[in-house]
């Protein structure tokens, strides 16, 4: 069985397209997988605009498309918040055995519901759907050691060519950044690395 690592951020819809697909393939005991949290816009890194051309141009002609195609309910988000709390906290749900299910309700507030997720409410919110205690998930959102976690994870994917989410690295080094990557890897295809 193929083990991958897989690049995610909770604020890329690809990423939560893609997750959809990776976790099918999990359960299905065809791969098994390290999910990692990437930062796509870490401080001091521009934030999109919620309302810009970018964001109303891609998820028109892309995001929509894809999420109808896979049956997945999917919404422009409202807002456009660094990533950092809730990938910190996505840490301490892996160090809880619930991470699965904290990504997705925070993919669901913030993409179906239209929440902020980057706000200690939703954080707590998210931890009380699945069981996580919400005070302790918040105060490890905050975890220096946490944020050096997420630095380090970004500084190794960099390293290996990974320079955006989603992306798949496999054991001998080779990446696909975007959606379908882990499909080209159990046909036996080429996978695709975004260009440097």
């Amino acid at each position: 069985m193929p083990r991958v690592r897989f690049y995610y951020d909770v604020v890329c819809p690809y990423s939560y397209l893609e997750t959809h697909a990776i976790e099918a393939a999990e359960d299905a005991g065809r791969v098994e997988v390290e999910w990692l949290p990437f930062e796509l816009r870490p401080a001091p890194k521009p934030l999109l605009e919620p309302r810009g051309d970018h964001l109303r141009v891609d998820w028109t002609q892309h995001v929509y498309r894809r999420a109808l195609a896979l049956g997945i309910e999917i919404h422009l988000p409202r807002y456009q918040p660094r990533s950092t709390l809730p990938l910190a906290a996505c840490l301490w749900a892996g160090e809880e055995g619930r991470l699965r299910g904290f990504k997705h309700a925070l993919y669901e507030a913030f993409f179906c519901e239209g929440e902020d997720i980057a706000v200690d409410r939703e954080l707590a919110r998210a931890a009380a759907r699945v069981g996580l205690d919400p005070d302790a998930t918040v105060a490890a959102a905050y975890s220096a050691e946490r944020f050096e976690r997420i630095r380090e994870i970004r500084g190794e994917a960099e390293a290996a060519g990974v320079r955006g989410v989603p992306s798949l690295l496999t054991e001998d080094g080779k990446s696909h950044w975007g959606m379908g990557g882990l499909e080209r890897l159990l046909a036996g295809e080429a996978l695709v690395p975004r260009p440097a």
